[in-house]
């Protein structure tokens, strides 16, 4: 597995800050060819799409460091394949397999990045070949402000962040009531690969089921219990993953 972060090295290659100095003249083309995300097997994912992405990929958990204060912390992601660089919703020609991107990819070229202030400021892949002066939505305008699409991807990446602090909170959360188990995926294909697939948790049914009465009435008024039988329903997805890999 992976942990919540690694993705972005591999998917950004040459971050840079925006700014209208260096990039007054740039535009983008949006991503339509995935294959850009070929080496991820696992992204990180928000509370907001756990209903959405449980219809068609696994979703698990994995370390995802500490807190302030040293206490392990976990995100979800979702599973996109089960060995380490593989994704399997990927076709030959580079479209998506599925109805539903996660959001985490959806925001690429851009993200948010720390400026020397501390300040969360606009990154874009420098790589990535739509990011470039010739065609694409422009980013700023003559006057020197943003574009309607750039105003329009700042709120995409803002919401993402708060979806993200709201996700890390009720992780923690999952954390505390210790809701969380190792799990493993093993099995073998009808072409003979062994799959082995481990370093990521699981809901502790056991521990759920035995859980007092007040903390079961938090996990409902928080929305944590909807996230957690949407991660329970998920998990049979891997055998969705499965058959990609035996087709």
């Amino acid at each position: 597995m992976t942990s919540s972060n690694a993705g972005a090295g591999v998917l950004y290659h040459h971050p840079v800050l925006l700014t209208r100095e260096q990039h007054a003249d740039r535009r983008v083309v949006p991503v339509t060819d995935w294959r850009i995300a070929a080496g991820l097997n696992a992204v990180p994912v928000t509370v907001v799409e756990f209903e959405s992405l449980a219809r068609e990929l696994p979703l698990a958990f994995v370390p995802a460091g500490r807190d302030g204060e040293g206490r392990t912390r976990v995100a979800p992601v979702a599973l996109l394949g089960l060995s380490e660089g593989e994704n399997l919703c990927i076709d030959a020609d580079g479209r998506w397999i599925g109805t539903t991107i996660p959001a985490f990819l959806r925001r690429y070229p851009f993200a948010y990045a720390t400026a020397d202030d501390g300040a969360p400021t606009l990154a874009v892949d420098a790589s990535w070949p739509g990011f470039n002066t010739v065609e694409g939505e422009r980013l700023i305008a003559d006057d020197g402000q943003p574009t309607e699409f750039l105003k329009q991807t700042l709120a995409v990446l803002e919401r993402y962040e708060r979806d993200t602090l709201r996700t890390r909170a009720l992780c923690d959360r999952l954390v505390a009531l210790d809701l969380l188990r190792g799990g493993e995926i093993r099995g073998e294909l009808a072409s003979g690969r062994q799959l082995n697939a481990t370093g990521f948790f699981l809901i502790d049914e056991q521990r759920l089921a035995t859980l007092p009465d007040e903390a079961v009435l938090e996990l409902h008024r928080s929305g944590l219990m909807a996230m957690i039988h949407a991660h329970r329903v998920s998990m049979g997805h891997v055998q969705t993953l499965a058959a990609r890999l035996s087709a």
